[in-house]
């Protein structure tokens, strides 16, 4: 992977379409590839479009997050946005039917409980018996 990259950077691109280009890399070598995709953009005219299910790396390098689940996009958030505003919340049935379907961007359901991703964190807050 650390090879593939270099010859990406070596060509003088402005633009690396990457896919899960830090999976099944030990952490420092994942460290160090970030680092290098960190200066490679420093230069604003360069860019990096990414596809991770490793949300560590994307925090570290995005900018910019795309949410896609069974190919539909479900937001394009600046990252920064997402951080402070959006958040997952872990609730039984109960507490999941007592949700606003306005405030539920995407669901999960587990076998004892639900995790739902909604777009006002301090929602999970209001509602008894959630967490985040």
């Amino acid at each position: 992977m650390k090879l593939s990259i270099a010859v990406a950077l070596s060509h003088g691109s402005k633009l690396l379409i990457l896919d899960e280009a830090t999976s099944g890399l030990d952490p420092v070598v994942r460290d160090d590839i970030l680092d290098m995709f960190l200066d490679f953009v420093q230069d604003e005219s360069n860019s990096i479009l990414v596809s991770s299910h490793i949300t560590s790396d994307l925090e570290k390098v995005a900018d910019y997050i795309v949410f896609i689940h069974n190919g539909k996009v479900i937001f394009n958030k600046p990252k920064d946005e997402l951080r402070y505003k959006y958040g997952i919340i872990k609730c039984g049935t109960a507490q999941y039917d007592a949700l606003d379907e306005q405030d539920i961007i995407a669901y999960r359901k587990q076998d004892y409980a639900w995790e739902v991703l909604v777009a006002d964190k301090d929602l999970a807050q209001k509602i008894p018996e959630c967490s985040n």
